[in-house]
């Protein structure tokens, strides 16, 4: 890929200005507060698009940096490379109201689709991310991120284990652990609900204890009204036998018996004459035989009476029984739910699911670590490569460790970078950048330096050029001196009168 031409239609502090470039290496100069750092921005805007930041974050996010004052309206421009031998015109505006992106092929006028991957995929997979961490290099930022070691990890399980390029380790790890996080999110969930249940139960059971407590003592007290020491069963068959009992009657009838006879008297004496002898008699026998209703009808109320008390003493007792019966069962039911509630098939799914989802990223990570060790000797093999170059040759080699140790070996010893120059530091992270941007790109990505040589001496300096001028991709440099132009200018024009730089 090759960057042409950029137009800023207002972008941070430039407006209405147009670059235009050309393959390979070239120097744009300009002094402080020029605009350098706006261009690089506005480049990887236009690439990759720029999104607003939410709440406090956005106040600081490079879409409110970068957002013209006078104009919002016109935050955009238009970026115009080829790729693949063909022409592009990339179109974007990133005005909040009027946000739009257009991408058009120049040769034949087609009209390609940022949303669906058509720019991402002239772009070579190449994210955001994996351009900050390699081919763009802004000021004191040479040391590449964690996105490259991501990047790196994908790459190596693609080429060791799936042949292509669309595994992303770190997004599977990611999803796995998301997973594994809501997983044990659920299943704290379904255990505080586990024991809710349980202590519900509890709590259930010890209600149903205290009633049951509380039917014992009515049912004593039940049985004690009745009669002292007498059963349910004894005050029953008390009752049944009254109920046959013929004695219950008995001075109702004496009582209307001597009424008859009374009145039997008085009718034979009637047939003897004798008038004042019936008067007695009859008076007498209506006397004892409406007594003897009497008594016998209020014998009866009271048979009834107590017939009824026993019955209702009878009845109260068995409703205890009936009651502390089903407490009883219900009981040993919530008992049983209890003790088997321990862990819900739910629970239990879980819990299986979080073993499963741990076990399947700690496998994912050992595959990680073994294809890892293979990426990572090919990244030190090109980076030892590069870094021999841009030293002039006073290094051989460097080596980059898993916890991210540097040594770099000088045909004596080995030697940590944190005992190195700034400056040898620097050309460290920049040869790892290019070999990990070869590897990692599909199409040649312009490499954007912005103001990156502060510590590199022009020896330094001169060897870095050589070595870009020699690579067959567009270089961008940005800076606000004159001495990478003129040793550029130099390497130039003694490759043009068929001097040949060095090929360290």
């Amino acid at each position: 890929m090759v960057i042409t031409e950029l137009y800023i239609r207002n972008f941070g502090k430039l407006s209405e200005v147009h670059f235009y470039l050309r393959d390979g290496v070239q120097v744009i100069r300009g002094d402080n507060e020029f605009g350098k750092t706006t261009l690089h921005a506005f480049v990887r805007a236009m690439l990759f698009g720029m999104e607003r930041g939410r709440g406090r974050a956005a106040s600081r996010d490079a879409f409110s940096r970068y957002e013209p004052w006078d104009n919002p309206g016109g935050y955009a421009g238009v970026m115009r490379f080829t790729c693949g031998g063909r022409s592009f015109r990339l179109e974007r505006n990133f005005a909040r109201q009027t946000k739009h992106t257009s991408l058009i092929c120049e040769d034949d006028g087609e009209e390609l689709s940022v949303e669906h991957g058509d720019l991402e995929m002239l772009l070579g997979g190449m994210t955001g991310e994996l351009f900050d961490n390699t081919v763009s290099i802004g000021q004191l930022k040479a040391r590449p991120g964690q996105e490259l070691s991501d990047a790196l990890a994908n790459y190596a399980a693609n080429y060791y284990e799936t042949g292509g390029g669309e595994y992303d380790l770190s997004a599977a790890l990611k999803h796995l652990e998301e997973k594994r996080k809501s997983a044990q999110k659920e299943l704290r969930a379904e255990v505080r609900a586990s024991e809710e249940r349980r202590q519900n139960l509890l709590q259930q059971c010890r209600y149903l204890e205290e009633d049951m407590k509380r039917l014992d003592q009515e049912y004593k007290d039940a049985v004690q009204n009745c009669a002292e020491d007498q059963t349910e069963e004894e005050v029953a068959s008390r009752s049944v036998r009254k109920e046959t009992s013929p004695g219950v009657y008995a001075r109702g009838l004496v009582l209307a018996a001597a009424g008859l006879l009374a009145i039997c008297a008085g009718l034979a004496a009637l047939t003897a004459g004798r008038t004042g002898v019936l008067i007695v008699c009859l008076m007498a026998g209506v006397i004892l035989a409406t007594a003897g209703v009497r008594t016998a009808a209020a014998d009866a109320r009271k048979k009834n009476r107590g017939e009824s008390e026993e019955r209702k003493q009878v009845w109260e007792l068995e409703r205890i029984r009936s009651e502390q019966r089903e407490k009883r069962i219900r009981y040993e039911n919530l008992q049983e739910q209890y003790e088997e509630s321990d862990r819900s098939e739910r629970q239990l799914r879980l819990e299986e699911k979080c073993r499963a989802l741990e076990k399947a990223a700690s496998e994912l990570e050992k595959a990680a670590r073994v294809t890892g060790d293979g990426m990572e000797r090919r990244v030190n093999r090109r980076a030892s490569e590069i870094f021999a170059a841009v030293t002039a040759g006073r290094y051989c080699t460097l080596e980059t460790g898993g916890q991210g140790e540097i040594t770099v070996w000088d045909g004596i010893r080995k030697i940590p970078a944190g005992r190195l120059s700034r400056g040898t530091i620097e050309q460290i992270y920049f040869s790892i950048r290019m070999a990990a941007s070869e590897i990692l790109s599909e199409e040649p990505m312009p490499v954007i330096l912005d103001d990156v040589f502060a510590f590199y001496d022009d020896k330094r300096l001169e060897s870095v050029l050589k070595w870009l001028s020699r690579q067959e991709k567009q270089v961008i440099i940005l800076s606000c001196h004159r001495r990478e132009e003129e040793i550029l200018q130099s390497i130039q024009g003694a490759s043009r009168s068929g001097d040949r730089p060095d090929e360290t």
